[in-house]
């Protein structure tokens, strides 16, 4: 009982602590993110404060053991991606931007659509008070906030129960029958186990990230410190025709080296690394050829200014966006496929994973109707929500690649397929679909990911399922109190104006934005089916199917799905970390063995270990300098 009560206590303590100080941190100072991750994929994919507060209860091991530190890894992790910029900081100004300003003229292109939004979503009306001091500061109107955050964290809890019992029903299928490798798990492992810091080899690998960004911190403060540059922009090199074409604007071309990918991408299989960084490479020939076809600012027919140039980026042909998302499209319907008699065998109305699943399903369903999307629109809505995040999860722990979110506004496959435009659907509905862009843009599409972690942490450690569920539960109300109270506290002391033009909030805040983009985009722009953009989701799940059934058929063909969904989608923010990482675990497999890559396994973690730390110390500078929007951003 004692034991139970301390793990509480430190779930609890640590995520509200840590909720507070990333307010600060991330969003005031504009310090490294210690709390965020979100749709786009990068550094982030482990978060600072719960490896930090692993690596400090290794010296309270006596105190907190293996399994209750596994418990407390995975509740953290789902607790203070939700305090900070992995939730709160890019939905909530989403709820307040619409009714502010030029958003909320009579005369302007939103206001019809606000007119249909429900009370008990937003706080206030156009240019209510709650909305006016979001932007300007005063007092948090926490009345007008009651209805929508009661009303959000219902949607938010209904939907973590909905994907744990998704999850748990194929629990079976992907831990014990087709034993999936859990890359992504070495890092925590090794801090929950104990020994890493007993390694000469982790030191070094620490010392790679804490000299790097210890010398680019001090040129923060200190410009008169050289810089050491992680990054080469391949563009000033390829500066003729046709070879400029490789590194558009909206595509850039960088090698750029961070520690920490470097050593995920040790860690993931290596035929998924190496196939991340060829198919990139491979989508540098497909702007080559586009460029001779003649088609490079060729954009479609769908909407102009859609409000998700992050999650469709390049918008411009061969919308590599698309080619990936129907690859991810197809890893999603396959990894269901390839589990129908599991899945067949777990579903019992006898089972409590079923009835969970089905009444998650119905609960979610009235609520995203009740924001006025159809409700046969809102049912696919949320399955093919449920389909994409398993297609990420398999991605993450698969794969071992760094998925921090869903990247997909879900409304852009239905305004895709079927247009948009004035009559086409109602106001409600492009409304509806506005709002629900908070999958593509936070966290909580990763949250299936971050489950089936956390069973197999629980299996790892020897703790039951049950108090591993009860700790990643009690750290998502943690994380959603916290995360409400501290970030509207900050929000309305400072203002949206403020923090977004002189603290950490500018792209938080841009974001905040979108949500309206969308709806007042689809909904006044005529746009009829954009074939092409289907033609080329078509196309890459075509490439993700050939791509798997030659692995299935050829034992050492080398190039693996994943890595054309992930290089296609998001190589140009990783391909040069993972081409080192596969370089350097290419080599010590192929010329050591498994024995040697074991041997040299240290120092890669101390390469991950070591830009956590350097982000929590920095976050303490950051905090300690108190200059907004003054901080060290990694």
């Amino acid at each position: 009982m004692m034991a139970t009560l301390r793990l509480a206590l430190l779930i609890i303590g640590i995520t509200v602590a840590g909720g507070w100080l990333a307010q600060r941190v991330e969003l005031l100072y504009k310090g490294p993110y210690i709390a965020g991750v979100g749709a786009a994929p990068g550094d982030r994919v482990f978060l600072a404060l719960p490896l930090g507060a692993l690596g400090a209860l290794l010296l309270l091991r006596r105190f907190v053991g293996p399994g209750d530190r596994a418990v407390l890894y995975a509740a953290l992790v789902v607790g203070a991606s939700a305090t900070a910029s992995g939730l709160m900081h890019r939905f909530l100004p989403g709820l307040v931007t619409g009714f502010y300003g030029g958003f909320a003229r009579e005369t302007g292109g939103y206001w019809r659509f606000l007119q249909v939004v429900p009370d008990w979503l937003v706080p206030g009306g156009p240019n209510s008070p709650p909305a006016v001091a979001a932007f300007e500061g005063g007092a948090v109107p926490w009345e007008a906030w009651a209805w929508p955050l009661a009303a959000w964290s219902a949607f938010f809890c209904a939907f973590f129960a909905t994907c744990f019992c998704l999850v748990w029903l194929l629990r079976r299928r992907w831990l014990e029958t087709e034993r999936v490798g859990f890359p992504l798990l070495e890092m925590p492992r090794a801090l929950i186990e104990g020994g890493l810091f007993a390694q000469r080899l982790f030191w070094w690998g620490l010392l790679v990230p804490g000299v790097l960004y210890g010398v680019n911190g001090l040129h923060h403060y200190f410009p008169a410190v050289p810089e050491i540059t992680t990054a080469l922009n391949l563009a000033d090199f390829l500066l003729d025709d046709p070879w400029k074409a490789m590194a558009t604007f909206e595509s850039p071309f960088y090698f750029d080296f961070a520690p920490m990918l470097v050593g995920v991408a040790f860690l993931a299989p290596v035929e998924v690394s190496f196939s991340t960084w060829v198919f990139y490479i491979f989508t540098r020939l497909q702007l080559l050829l586009t460029h001779f076809l003649g088609r490079l600012e060729y954009r479609g027919e769908f909407i102009p200014g859609h409000g998700s140039p992050w999650l469709d980026w390049p918008s411009h042909f061969p919308f590599f966006m698309n080619q990936a998302r129907g690859g991810l499209l197809f890893i999603g319907a396959f990894s269901l496929w390839s589990a129908r008699r599991a899945l067949r065998e777990a579903l019992s109305w006898k089972s409590r994973a079923t009835w969970g699943l089905v009444l998650g399903v119905l609960f979610l369903w009235g609520w995203v109707t009740a924001l006025g999307i159809p409700p046969l629109m809102g049912l696919l809505a949320l399955l093919l929500i449920l389909l994409l995040a398993l297609a990420c999860a398999r991605l993450r722990v698969d794969g071992g690649l760094p998925v921090t979110g869903m990247p997909l506004i879900i409304g852009y496959v239905f305004f895709v397929t079927l247009g948009t435009g004035v009559g086409l659907f109602s106001d409600a509905t492009y409304m509806g679909f506005g709002f629900l862009a908070v999958f593509g843009f936070t966290v909580i599409g990763a949250w299936p990911a971050l489950q089936f972690e956390g069973l197999k942490l629980a299996e790892l450690g020897g703790v039951s399922v049950r108090r591993m569920a009860w700790g990643m539960a009690l750290g998502l109300a943690a994380g959603l109190a916290a995360g409400f109270y501290f970030s509207l506290e900050m929000i309305y002391e400072h203002g949206i104006f403020v923090l977004q033009e002189q603290g950490g909030a500018r792209s938080e805040a841009r974001i905040g934005r979108y949500y309206n983009y969308l709806f007042k985009d689809a909904g006044t722009v005529e746009g009829p089916t954009d074939w092409l953009r289907l033609a080329f989701h078509t196309a890459g799940a075509g490439v993700t199917w050939l791509l798997t059934m030659l692995r299935q058929h050829f034992l050492r063909w080398p190039l693996h799905p994943m890595g054309f969904v992930f290089g296609t989608g998001f190589g140009w923010l990783v391909w040069g970390s993972v081409f080192c990482g596969w370089l350097c675990k290419w080599l010590a497999v192929r010329y050591g063995g498994a024995q040697t890559y074991r041997r040299v396994l240290p120092f890669f973690l101390g390469m991950i270990f070591g830009e956590v730390c350097m982000r929590l110390l920095w976050a303490v500078v950051a905090l300690w300098q108190g200059e907004m929007g003054g901080g060290y951003r990694i």
